[in-house]
């Protein structure tokens, strides 16, 4: 096994047991609540039983009501307070439960700075690009309407979509030319890359088929299974037009950088060809909406306010 292959290994194995300690510190408190309601309604029935033999008292006092009456409701008592301990013990746990998930988001989100910065110093032409994707892409996604989940998955595609490049050699990634046959053969296998690096993490692999598929096209034409249309995950056809924007407007070594009004405009010429004519007029209507202003300008303020298309050989290797 490569040293590449073992530190994707390792990655791999830290994110699934993060997952599985998760999951048993937050499904373990599912019974609680349950258990709970089971001493309640406990101290109900005996509620009950004790006023009707209180009633019962009233009418025909006795010594056996009086034991009955006194048994009942010291019973009501102890578990009233059996049940109150469990309920507030439920609740400490719950609030444990909650700030155990928040430490575990704060993992991967200490993870996702990690692989950002491996990935910087890997190819620092397009550091910050997966950032500036990710919101480019949510961003176009809330407008088609997308649900919560898939949001999420796309996050982590838009994120981690090229972490497969870090098999690819780095002259081919900085070439500051046009790739020859070889090279180019060499670079079409980095979503085939990334997909594999990805699929080993259960939770990941929703995210590891937009990655797959963030190359191909909507005619068909695109890489690397030559898929069309619908085939085509509404995630990645939404991804590949915010990936193909951002390419275009940031320096890379063997082209030369667009400006925000020449990229819209290559996007919306490609509509229905590389991209999806859907997409396309959801992000021509952003676009618009923003005055002339560059949408990667405005991913970029965003993030800083917050917490934390088939390149062509010939012409536009927008990758």
């Amino acid at each position: 096994m490569s040293g590449n292959d073992h530190h994707h290994a390792h990655a791999a194995e830290s994110i699934e047991r993060l997952e599985r300690v998760s999951a048993r510190r937050v499904n373990s408190r599912n019974p609680l609540p349950q258990k709970v309601r089971k001493w309640l309604w406990l101290v109900g029935v005996i509620t009950t039983m004790a006023s009707i033999t209180v009633l019962l008292m009233g009418r025909e006092p006795s010594l056996f009501n009086y034991l009955a009456t006194f048994v009942l409701l010291g019973s009501m008592g102890l578990l009233a307070f059996v049940s109150a301990s469990r309920a507030l013990n439920f609740s400490a746990r719950y609030e444990e439960s909650i700030l155990y998930v928040e430490e575990v988001k704060r993992s991967y989100l200490s993870l996702r700075q990690v692989v950002t910065t491996a990935m910087d110093l890997r190819d620092d032409v397009t550091g910050g690009h997966s950032d500036r994707v990710v919101g480019l892409s949510l961003e176009l996604a809330r407008r088609l309407g997308l649900a919560e989940e898939h949001l999420h998955h796309l996050e982590w595609a838009a994120f981690l979509h090229d972490i497969g490049k870090v098999r690819i050699d780095e002259g081919i990634l900085t070439k500051p030319g046009p790739l020859d046959a070889g090279e180019w053969g060499a670079m079409q296998q980095h979503p085939y890359f990334s997909y594999s690096i990805l699929a080993e993490v259960d939770s990941l692999r929703e995210a590891a088929e937009i990655v797959y598929c963030h190359h191909e096209r909507y005619d068909g034409m695109g890489y690397p299974r030559s898929l069309r249309g619908a085939e085509i995950p509404l995630e990645a056809r939404i991804f590949s037009v915010a990936d193909a924007y951002d390419a275009m407007v940031s320096p890379r070594p063997y082209r030369q950088t667009l400006s925000h009004e020449q990229a819209v405009q290559e996007v919306l010429r490609h509509a229905g060809t590389q991209f999806d004519p859907q997409v396309v007029a959801a992000f021509g209507q952003w676009t618009a909406s923003l005055g002339g202003e560059s949408a990667r300008r405005v991913v970029e303020e965003e993030a800083e306010r917050l917490p934390i298309g088939l390149p062509q050989p010939d012409r536009t290797r927008w990758m």
